[in-house]
């Protein structure tokens, strides 16, 4: 699998039948952080669904490719818009809005439209939380 960082906040997910991880970025601006990570995260989740279907209508996927483009809120800073371009070169025409449905029915799409309420702690020297 291959993460290309095009340009602060712009990544592709691509090569997904490759062994192992490659990382490689276009210019010194830009680095694998944690909202590249979140990104990825979400660029292998609707992959990984996208193969599954592949599977069930008999589709390749060589040339799959998930390009992420995400842009920052504020109060509180957050990421406030993702853009999630597919290519898919051997996805028949007439199965392109049938993909796009499919694509939404990732875990982490699903998690982002509804949020899980989240609980943070912080232990002292005594105890408290498990870490």
């Amino acid at each position: 699998m291959r993460i290309t960082l095009h340009a602060p906040q712009d990544l592709t997910l691509s090569d997904l039948a490759e062994e192992g991880l490659q990382i490689s970025a276009g210019g010194e601006d830009v680095h694998f952080s944690a909202m590249e990570m979140f990104n990825t995260s979400l660029a292998l989740c609707t992959a990984s669904v996208l193969t599954a279907y592949a599977e069930r209508i008999d589709a390749g996927l060589e040339g799959l490719a998930v390009r992420m483009r995400w842009e920052y809120g504020e109060s509180p800073k957050r990421i406030g818009r993702i853009t999630m371009d597919i290519r898919w070169p051997e996805l028949p025409e007439n199965r392109r809005k049938a993909a796009e449905r499919a694509a939404a029915q990732c875990t982490l799409h699903h998690t982002l439209e509804m949020p899980p309420e989240v609980e943070t702690r912080v232990a002292g020297p005594a105890g408290g939380a498990e870490v």
